[in-house]
């Protein structure tokens, strides 16, 4: 076992429990203004990126992803989220949320995102109840539930490009759903032998998580209508 593996413990155990404290870090402090909180997420997000381009460097050497993080995922996996995190950052910090706010709906979408792409073609039990839960449901359901629920907070309404990329997602899931062990399974392999399909996977629902951030209006042009 090595520093990291000893300092962040298990992956699958910690995706059900930091968002938790965060979201409740968010219910205390969301609305503030608070310097000391801004500085903590400039670090978590420095830290991050560096995690992500060290993270790079190892796919791009080939080397085995257990020797540079000790947990039992992929290359695939952690860059696509890195990338999809500091996206939907972004977005919902340009649309005038503050960075705690952006920080915490970001990690809602990352953690429930890697629950929404897999489940149509990997849905055993676990993947709705587990015992690593806090709730012994999935914390990845609830997270997306409590991201739903802060989007209607601030006034959600669906757009084109939302209905869009939710197609997108829903007919992709379902070709992956239908017939996961025949023609599509084939096909799939076939292609990704040539495309790698791996970093597609997690696209449509990547997509449509962001997307989401256009239902809702800047503070700049609520202030338009005040």
């Amino acid at each position: 076992m090595n520093i990291i593996e000893t300092f962040f413990g298990d992956y699958f155990i910690l995706r059900q429990r930091i968002p938790f404290f965060i979201y409740y870090i968010y219910i205390k402090y969301g609305e503030l203004e608070n310097p000391i909180i801004d500085r903590i997420i400039i670090t978590l997000l420095t830290f991050t990126g560096l995690i992500s381009t060290y993270t790079l460097f190892g796919f791009i050497f080939k080397i085995p992803f257990s020797d540079i993080i000790p947990f039992n995922w992929t290359y695939y996996g952690l860059i696509h989220w890195c990338i999809f995190f500091f996206f939907f950052f972004q977005i919902a910090n340009r649309r005038g949320m503050n960075r705690l706010k952006s920080f915490t709906l970001a990690t809602l979408a990352t953690v429930g995102g890697g629950w929404l792409y897999e489940v149509p073609y990997f849905h055993p039990g676990s993947m709705f109840i587990s015992i690593y839960a806090l709730f012994y449901i999935n914390g990845q359901i609830i997270y997306l539930l409590l991201l739903g629920y802060e989007l209607r907070k601030m006034n959600f309404k669906p757009n084109k490009l939302i209905w869009s990329m939710l197609i997108l997602f829903l007919a992709f899931s379902t070709a992956l759903f239908i017939d996961r062990v025949g023609f599509w399974h084939m096909v799939w392999d076939i292609l990704g032998s040539r495309l790698n399909l791996m970093w597609v996977y997690r696209t449509p629902a990547s997509l449509f998580l962001l997307s989401l951030l256009s239902g809702i209006r800047k503070k700049s042009e609520m202030m338009k209508n005040v």
